[in-house]
């Protein structure tokens, strides 16, 4: 319902107008009523009105003079100006001034009707854009988090977007600060989050250990902060000067803190400083490199990159070609390009004449691979071995005196954990064509049967089911379907019905002449034929 505002020095005149439409039907209440435009004016703040029916000539301040003030209060009010033919000129001045429209005195009732709707079918689409507009707003608010973790994220990836005139602009429209000469990178992980059951419960605690990392760094260093791909938190902390002396404390007491208030441990890894933001990919991989020590150290600390460095720990025999490499493996299914990978592999560990601790490294990141490859295929290492958590499995290779003996574990590992899931596969599929196959015979009468309904039923995505039906059958779901609802016909006709039109109908088809020529195509005669041809 629109407000409406009457301006107008002749009483009567407004009392006519009041009763001469049925406004309530047209949308409008009728807020209130003015001699002159100074009485309107002080109107407008108290009624707001959507629309207002201003008369031209009136005493004190006239029409013209009001509709310029009014609209500098309130710009989207909008007014048709009444007016009388000698005064015609002063109606197409009030238009140049964004006035809506004008209806000539004496009124036409269907002229201000007319004029009326339109007025409110303008503001009505006026309103639907604000709306819409601000719906834009709130919604690219609520993502503007996702694209700053998007951003940064490109940046640890190092995915081209540091470019400093590219990177500065994206960094000002998402309200980064980061101004600084010098990047370094620290992650930090919960240890564990078993003792937790529900997801919710898990990201609580993930966003208050990010919080008190924040707070710490907030008044020590410019950063920005995101949750990785692995949902680790991770600080790019700035530096003017490439001085980082307070960083290490900083992280201890980040440490210390998580401990006292949530009663859980984290474990700090620290990259190395460096200019630019072309260089942030390169600090991020070592704190990655650093945190991952805490399999061989022990988990509940901060590990400095540059310490792991002086102490021996420079080679990286895991990279991330040879981490790719190996899920393609997997992925693929090829036992023998395994073999070769794992070859590969620990020759070039021996070349590097790698420590135990090295060693220990690398299998847990293989670990962390098989996990992947296994996540992806919704299973876990419980479904591959019940005797070998992945507790037990970092056990064991603390454990392993020799390269060898590693050597052999992790190519188990890895053959077994592909056995088990392209086997499952195989098993999968055939079992989904059973039940695609149930499915029909359960509902081939129904005429709205469609592969979407069928799909849904197996929880599988559209495309991919018709994929592996025509994989495992050699025909498509629509062809199966047709069959198998052919046969049914011909058992109806072969137990004696004769009406070609209530067969269609029970086997799932609403046209009878449809059915026909599918049966037809299928054994070669019509169904009046077949009918025909059984008769004793």
């Amino acid at each position: 319902m629109l407000n409406l505002l009457i301006v107008d020095d002749e009483y009567y005149f407004r009392q006519a107008l009041k009763v001469s439409l049925p406004w309530e039907e047209l949308g409008y209440r009728i807020e209130g009523e003015a001699k002159n435009g100074e009485e309107a004016l002080d109107l407008m703040s108290e009624k707001a009105p959507d629309v207002v029916l201003v008369d031209i000539n009136m005493p004190i301040m006239d029409g013209m003079e009001f509709i310029q003030q009014a609209k500098r209060r309130e710009p989207e009010t909008k007014f048709i100006v009444l007016t009388g033919h000698s005064e015609f000129a002063y109606a197409r001045q009030a238009m140049q001034l964004g006035v809506f429209n004008y209806v000539l005195k004496p009124i036409n009732e269907e002229e201000l009707r007319s004029s009326l709707l339109e007025v409110k079918r303008l503001i009505q689409k006026e309103r639907n854009v604000r709306l819409e507009l601000e719906r834009l707003k709130m919604q690219a608010k609520e993502y503007m988090p996702v694209l700053k973790d998007r951003l940064l994220n490109g940046w640890l990836q190092d995915t081209g977007l540091t470019e400093s005139a590219f990177a500065k602009e994206r960094l000002e429209y998402l309200g980064i600060d980061l101004s600084s000469s010098y990047y370094t990178v620290v992650v930090i992980d919960i240890d564990s989050l078993d003792d937790l059951v529900s997801e919710e419960d898990k990201q609580i605690r993930k966003l208050a250990v990010r919080g008190i990392a924040q707070e710490y760094v907030h008044h020590a260093y410019p950063y920005a902060g995101c949750q990785d791909q692995e949902d680790r938190f991770v600080m790019i902390i700035g530096s003017a000067d490439g001085a980082y002396a307070n960083l290490e404390p900083l992280c201890e007491a980040i440490r210390q803190s998580v401990q006292r208030h949530l009663g859980c441990t984290v474990t700090v890894g620290v990259g190395n400083g460096y200019p630019g933001l072309e260089r942030i990919s390169v600090s991020y991989r070592e704190a990655l490199f650093a945190l991952k020590h805490r399999f061989v150290m022990g988990g509940n600390q901060v590990i400095v990159h540059s310490a792991i460095a002086e102490a021996g720990m420079k080679i990286s025999l895991f990279s991330v070609e040879k981490r790719s490499a190996l899920l393609m493996c997997m992925r693929i299914g090829n036992a023998a390009e395994t073999e070769e990978w794992l070859a590969s592999f620990f020759r070039d560990a021996r070349n590097k004449n790698a420590s135990l601790d090295m060693l220990l490294v690398a299998g847990i990141e293989i670990v962390s691979t098989c996990l992947e490859f296994l996540a992806e295929a919704s299973q876990s290492f419980e479904d591959v071995s019940q005797e070998q958590a992945v507790p037990d499995m970092l056990q064991l290779m603390q454990k392993m005196n020799t390269m060898g003996e590693l050597e052999n574990w992790v190519r188990t590992l890895i053959l077994t954990v592909m056995s088990h899931v392209h086997g499952r596969k195989q098993n999968r599929a055939a079992k989904i064509v059973e039940e695609v196959k149930a499915y029909i015979r359960r509902h081939y009468g129904n005429e709205e049967l469609r592969i979407e309904a069928i799909a849904k039923s197996v929880h599988m995505n559209y495309n991919h089911l018709c994929f592996v039906f025509k994989k495992e059958t050699s025909v498509t779901i629509n062809d199966y379907l047709t069959e198998y609802r052919i046969a049914k016909a011909k058992e109806l006709f072969d137990q004696g019905a004769k009406v070609v039109q209530d067969v269609a109908n029970r086997v799932g088809y609403a046209d009878a002449n449809y059915f026909g020529k599918c049966f037809k195509k299928h054994t070669g005669i019509t169904p009046s034929k077949y009918v025909n041809d059984i008769r004793p």
